[in-house]
């Protein structure tokens, strides 16, 4: 396996089963509870949702593009929202299971229209989404390190990198360090570059171990311990909203 694959897919959808089967067990007990970090959401929104991304891309892999018409469909606002999740996500395994990897799909991403994207991108929206739901009903068990260190890398490239332009950007430089990996980003007013290095162009760094990191990414957790923080990471998190 290659960039941007970290994992090979067989890892990736084991853990997605992993983080799937977590977050079957916690959806009861966070039905009803605000999720940390995610608005004004309860465990219900975010199970339903969880859900329609499910078959939103299996539907997109089965036909060959995104659903428009009569999307989302009616009969899934009146399903019970865990069996809505258990349905989906079959549909969505369903699909894997009768497409290799490097089959086309649409994604938004240009240079990767395969099945293998979506798989690596609902790995970590299922352990994303299962570490909310357990947030919600206060049992938090920790991210796969691997899959967090992958999912950095991920949040960066496929999320920041390609987010829409903003001309408040100041063009600030910040490092990111975790497990031995680096990540320089040059936050510019068009466009976020990045570089798996350190660069000395880096006004700022900011060091953690992985899930602390990825989690201080995706809005679920301040900056890692021992980070200070600073201009450059302030701005890096205000393009990441708008990117997610």
């Amino acid at each position: 396996m290659t960039y941007p694959y970290a994992l090979t897919f067989d890892r990736y959808r084991e853990l997605m089963d992993q983080d799937f089967n977590r977050l079957l067990e916690v959806a009861e007990p966070a039905m009803e509870q605000p999720v940390p970090d995610c608005g004004d959401w309860t465990g219900r929104n975010l199970v339903r949702h969880t859900a329609l991304v499910y078959l939103q891309k299996a539907e997109t892999i089965r036909t060959g593009s995104k659903p428009v018409e009569g999307w989302p469909p009616k009969e899934l606002k009146l399903m019970q929202p865990v069996r809505a999740l258990t349905e989906c996500y079959a549909r969505l395994i369903e699909q894997f299971d009768s497409h290799h990897p490097d089959d086309p799909a649409e994604t938004w991403v240009q240079d990767d229209q395969t099945v293998g994207f979506w798989i690596r991108r609902l790995a970590h929206e299922t352990a994303i989404h299962r570490r909310d739901a357990e947030a919600a009903a206060d049992v938090i068990t920790p991210l796969d390190g691997d899959l967090a260190v992958d999912g950095i890398d991920e949040i960066l490239t496929v999320m920041l990198c390609r987010s829409k332009p903003d001309e408040s950007a100041s063009g600030s430089a910040l490092t990111l360090k975790s497990a031995g990996r680096a990540w320089t980003l040059l936050i510019k007013p068009s466009v976020v570059e990045l570089e798996r290095q350190v660069n000395d162009l880096a006004s700022a760094t900011v060091n953690g171990p992985p899930e602390q990191m990825l989690l201080w990414l995706w809005g679920r957790a301040p900056l890692p311990t021992g980070s200070a923080d600073s201009a450059a990471a302030q701005e890096l998190r205000r393009r990441l909203v708008t990117a997610t």
